[in-house]
């Protein structure tokens, strides 16, 4: 998977990949949606995990690297979550005592 900033180059990337013979495809998440008026961040490039090694080896690059959420991620989570579930509880109340 590669994350370019421009659909241009993700369209270059996934040529390049293409011609060595690794099926890949350009996603254009939002931006294909038609209303959006910037593709910065929203174009992936996608291809087989079989063959991601492989796919980095011929683009030059390294795989990210994928690390579990921090404690702080996880308690923000569970703030928002329980804010989420008060101020639902609220409005049933509110609407309840009408």
């Amino acid at each position: 998977m590669a994350f370019p900033n421009d659909e241009p180059t993700a369209e270059v990337i996934a040529s390049r990949l293409r011609a060595d013979g690794i099926a890949a495809r350009v996603d254009r998440g939002l931006y294909g949606s038609g209303w959006q008026v910037s593709a910065r961040g929203q174009v992936t490039v996608f291809a087989d995990e079989r063959v991601a090694a492989q796919a980095h080896k011929i683009l030059g690059t390294k795989p990210g690297d994928v690390s579990p959420p921090s404690a702080f991620a996880r308690l923000s989570v569970a703030v928002l979550v329980a804010a989420l579930v008060v101020g639902l509880a609220a409005i049933v109340i509110t609407v309840a005592t009408r």
